[in-house]
């Protein structure tokens, strides 16, 4: 689920008062340079530096901060669907300054190179990529502390359930699956996939926005606190630099939303054995908050589960704070946060 760029349209919204004249003719003849600007200095301004590696020949494009300690486990984000590493920068801004940080952007992804037309887009082909990216980052070497939200949090799921031996300790962050409890955009989905219809799934995917409007629908239901404000240019950038990725993640929405991959994350569950870690928004409309329960009954070695007040599906934008203070007590080092309020 695309929760990224909410972080950034707050203050490019608060800058529409204070721009210089430059500045607000590239926001009027060319918005979406602004809004990729604000998406890279988040990234940067969270201490995290861009990196490229070659992952199976694809280029694949991550953020780091700080570097591998003993007795420490490095920290592995995997952000949601159509997102990028952006998502975390308000996590990472938060965590202790010399916590080992990597956030991936996805293949398709962000600045990743999309996989080829026929590669297979299952969650179980992705987690085998996935797989095959931590060995050439050398993080198989010690065991990570492997984190994952929505789409993420299914994939990251997999993954500690096939490589326990990689993974020190698991949090899903309301991961992808079908819960016992429906919601509306969740329905919706499910209508739309029934219907067969290509075209129809493209042109009414509530997760693949194709206009200022639908961008903002999209906002809205995946956070509590809504965004309304936002300049409706700025929104026009935000649909125009998806644009060229849409036919990729239609063919990747697809794939998610098939029976198989829905319930992929239930079926898995009990062969999860590392420490596992469950976050939820309460308000999630997306996810529903049901589904923490049917993963806490599962899971043989679920330690902790917090759910968040006043917080959708965008944890990382409702309520950054919360969702590191969360994270830093599941490690044991609650104690190092950098933010306590």
């Amino acid at each position: 689920m695309s929760v990224t760029l909410s972080s950034l349209l707050y203050p490019l919204a608060a800058m529409a008062t204070t721009m210089t004249a430059a500045t607000l003719y590239v926001y009027k003849a060319n918005p979406v340079r602004l809004v990729r600007f604000f998406l890279w200095t988040s990234v940067k301004l969270s201490g995290m530096k861009i990196k490229t590696t070659m992952v199976e020949g694809l280029r694949l494009v991550y953020g780091e901060r700080g570097r591998k300690q003993m007795g420490r486990s490095s920290i592995l984000l995997l952000h949601g669907f159509s997102a990028d590493k952006s998502m975390w920068a308000p996590l990472c801004r938060h965590l202790p300054p010399d916590l080992h940080v990597i956030a991936l952007d996805l293949p398709g992804h962000g600045e990743s190179q999309e996989p080829s037309i026929d590669a297979d887009l299952s969650l179980s082909a992705q987690m085998e990529f996935l797989h095959k990216t931590i060995e050439t980052l050398g993080l198989a070497t010690d065991p990570i502390h492997l984190v994952g939200l929505s789409m993420g949090g299914a994939l990251a799921g997999l993954y500690a359930a096939e490589y326990p031996q990689n993974v020190e300790r698991l949090t899903m962050m309301c991961p992808a699956m079908k819960t016992p409890v429906a919601t509306e955009i969740s329905l919706k989905i499910r209508q739309i996939m029934e219907s067969g219809d290509e075209e129809k799934i493209f042109k009414e995917c509530p997760l693949i926005p194709r206009n200022a409007e639908e961008m903002q629908y999209m906002l809205d239901f995946a956070q509590f606190h809504k965004s309304s404000f936002i300049p409706k240019q700025i929104l026009e950038g935000a649909v125009e630099m998806r644009r060229p990725y849409n036919q990729y993640y239609l063919r990747l929405f697809k794939n998610l939303a098939n029976l198989k991959n829905s319930q992929i994350l239930q079926n898995t569950a009990h062969r999860i054995k590392v420490p596992t870690h469950l976050v939820w928004g309460e308000d999630d409309q997306v996810i529903h908050i049901s589904g923490a329960e049917v993963l806490r009954q599962i899971l043989p070695n679920c330690q902790q589960v917090d759910i968040i007040p006043r917080c959708g599906h965008a944890i990382n934008l409702d309520r950054p704070g919360s969702k590191t203070k969360a994270l830093l007590k599941f490690r044991g080092e609650l104690h190092l946060a950098r933010n306590k309020q």
